[in-house]
């Protein structure tokens, strides 16, 4: 094994930071061109006109710039903060920590998959926390077993998607972001103030991230942050909260595993607007017509169904949920049923479960809290309480559409498919409307269709070759 890589030692790349342009022989960066469009919002003229005009009154660009952005800031705008966008590599860095980094809903995320890609024993971090105490040997060598565990469980045949239940938070991860400098507000906040739970390696993130924001956009940034009353963020889905039972305080109806419907919300004869299926209407009334829900899953799968921005989300703080699988363990976590159907399989990984969440109360117990985190393996449950507008109901991108496809990650499709159940029995008409992907479009979109597409429409290797050879045409 190469060296033991520690969780303070991410990688943070800003790749680029937009608006910028050149003008003549001067490059402006989104600090100046941030600021003259928000100054000029009044003005009838180009972007090339209001840079043009502020040189002909020699104007300072950069302290214009300075002015506007706290002007505004100071005022409470954010227009301004969410114009600036930065895209971003992450490196070397926990799934811990990612969980908090793909929450923002204005952000777009790139994750590695660990469906796909094959961990190595290298990437498996030692929390900063640790670092030359005297539990780090004794991390190290439970992560030295569940490693082998994983190994063993894909030699022994199983799909890398399921047995990547049984690595740790502490297994490392890469990631692409485009957002907008307002969605890293509340991670900052966090930790400046010490919201909930704040582990090294969050710091050492928010710490580098200023320092590269800092290179592109300074005053822009500098304005925002001065901003900083209570509550002056968008709020996210954080599970590193202190435990606070907040959803047992907004539902009763907590699953085993999956999905429980809540409540349906809506404003208006829902029935009469939605199956006129106008979709000008659809359109309008999208937000205004909700499915509640309640969902037990693992921090497997929690990975996926948070970057799925467009479902409001709110998640339990981890803490609880590890308190939960220590005192029930079989109602507690998801065992994939390629690894739960073999007495063997079972054994071996529950065995491994059981040695991470001795390893977890160990590091609790001895005041090592922030490093037991990351010892918490994914098939851990975390309940989360979840709302699917008419885009996520019955539209072709929406959640139900993409999640019941087959290529769809199982647990995540066993979850849609249970709130389409779930909405038949309460609107057997709304239930009609929804459906795979594949049911809205006419086609599979895949690369290999499926029979799911046969319950629709006849179908063959033909029909999806012609589908294919249009779609190719067409870009």
């Amino acid at each position: 094994m190469d060296r033991q890589l520690y969780t303070d030692e991410l990688e943070l790349e800003i790749i680029d930071a937009a608006p910028s342009t050149t003008y003549y022989d001067t490059t402006l960066g989104p600090d100046e061109i941030i600021a003259i469009e928000g100054a000029g919002t009044f003005e009838k003229i180009s972007l090339k006109e209001k840079i043009n005009n502020l040189i002909v009154k020699n104007k300072n660009l950069n302290e214009f710039a300075k002015s506007v952005h706290w002007e505004s800031t100071r005022r409470g705008h954010a227009s301004l903060s969410t114009s600036a966008i930065l895209f971003s590599e992450v490196r070397n860095c926990s799934r811990l920590l990612t969980m908090l980094l793909v929450s923002p809903r204005f952000g777009s995320y790139l994750q590695e998959s660990q469906r796909r890609s094959r961990i190595t024993r290298d990437r498996i971090l030692v929390p900063a926390e640790l670092r030359n105490k005297s539990l780090e040997k004794l991390f190290i060598k439970s992560m030295d077993k569940c490693y082998d565990t994983y190994v063993w469980l894909i030699d022994k045949g199983i799909k890398l998607e399921d047995a990547r239940y049984i690595l740790p938070l502490s297994s490392s991860s890469s990631l692409f972001t485009a957002a907008s400098l307002e969605s890293f507000i509340y991670l900052i906040t966090k930790v400046e103030r010490n919201i909930g739970l704040v582990p090294i390696e969050l710091r050492q993130y928010i710490t580098k991230l200023k320092e590269s924001m800092s290179n592109y956009l300074p005053e822009l940034l500098n304005a925002r942050l001065s901003f900083s009353n209570l509550n002056t963020y968008y709020p996210l889905a954080d599970p590193l909260r202190m435990p606070d039972q907040l959803i047992d305080q907004i539902t009763d109806k907590t699953p085993i595993m999956g999905a429980e419907l809540i409540k349906i919300e809506m404003v208006g004869n829902a029935e009469k607007i939605i199956s006129n299926m106008d979709n000008s209407r659809l359109d309008a009334y999208n937000d205004f017509f909700r499915v509640i829900t309640c969902e037990s899953m693992s921090l497997a799968a929690y990975h996926q169904a948070i970057r799925h921005r467009t479902v409001p989300t709110i998640v339990e703080s981890l803490p609880e949920a590890v308190e939960r699988a220590k005192k029930n363990l079989d109602k507690n976590i998801v065992i994939p049923p390629a690894i739960k159907d073999s007495e063997e399989f079972s054994s071996k990984f529950l065995d491994t479960v059981n040695g991470l969440l001795i390893l977890y109360e160990r590091l609790r117990l001895e005041d090592e809290g922030l490093a037991a985190l990351y010892a918490v393996p994914q098939t851990v449950t975390v309940r989360v309480v979840r709302a699917y507008n008419l885009f996520n109901l019955i539209y072709p991108t929406g959640f139900v559409a993409t999640r019941t496809c087959s290529k769809a990650q199982w647990e995540e499709r066993s979850i849609a498919y249970k709130i389409w159940r779930d909405v038949e029995k309460e609107m057997p008409w709304l239930s009609k409307l929804m459906g795979e992907k594949c049911k809205h479009l006419r086609y599979c979109p895949e690369k290999d269709w499926c029979p799911i597409i046969l319950k629709y429409m006849e179908y063959s290797d033909e029909i999806h070759k012609r589908h294919s050879r249009m779609l190719s045409d067409k870009s």
